[in-house]
């Protein structure tokens, strides 16, 4: 990737969703802000990455951003700097990720609001900056063959799509990304399918093997199970 200079370490945080998995949980409240263990679930996702290195949050906001922004404000109560990016309409993922894209530094770490943060961000980080990829993606072995939507070639992703995977697939994304800005410029798409699609046909996006299983709170079921079972 590019050289960048040690912290600050900038991280993109996508929380803009309806939550439509998750049921009654997100009906009034942002997916991002429910609670665990009595507090919002982001808070102890930007907690345990400000333990990581990060000192920098972009948080890409849409349905409830207010809530969000009331809840996190400028993030120094957790030792960060907080800048929101609230989408003015439903963009998509990576929609909302170029409606950020003023705030974005040359390089920048990219995660979902519902990924429970269990990689080393220091150890992603180093290996990322290794690369000679202009991204880099976090991947570990999908649970289930349906959760697969990585090929992977070497250390590089080769092929990445969703419903179906691409043929042979055994791999998933960890939901962890190191992203160069320039690279919003030169692919198209509003959803991960076309944009890290894009990536890996061109040769860009390049694979940090994870080997510790991953979670989200992405559906009512598995916010549940984080309840119950999930690392606290």
């Amino acid at each position: 990737m590019v050289a960048s200079t040690e912290p600050p370490m900038t991280l993109v945080v996508l929380a803009g969703g309806r939550g439509t998995r998750m049921g009654a949980y997100a009906r009034t409240t942002a997916k991002a802000l429910l609670p665990v263990d009595g507090e919002p679930f982001l808070v102890r996702a930007l907690r345990r990455y400000r333990a990581g290195g990060v000192t920098d949050v972009v948080l890409c906001t849409g349905h409830h951003a207010a809530q969000v922004q009331e809840v996190i404000g400028d993030g120094s109560a957790l030792g960060l700097r907080v800048t929101h990016s609230a989408e003015p309409e439903p963009l998509g993922p990576i929609g909302a990720l170029r409606h950020a894209r003023p705030l974005l530094p040359e390089t920048y770490l990219l995660t979902y609001c519902d990924v429970v943060p269990t990689i080393d961000v220091r150890s992603f980080t180093a290996a990322a900056r290794a690369s000679d990829c202009p991204a880099v993606m976090a991947v570990g072995t999908a649970p289930t063959p349906p959760e697969a939507n990585v090929l992977l070639s070497g250390q590089q992703v080769s092929s990445y799509a969703k419903s179906p995977p691409p043929p042979g697939a055994t791999h998933c994304d960890r939901g962890l990304l190191a992203l160069e800005r320039r690279l919003l410029d030169r692919h198209p798409g509003r959803t991960e399918a076309d944009f890290y699609g894009a990536l890996a046909r061109r040769g860009e996006l390049g694979a940090v093997r994870i080997g510790a299983p991953g979670a989200d709170i992405g559906t009512a079921h598995r916010y549940e199970r984080y309840l119950r079972t999930g690392e606290k």
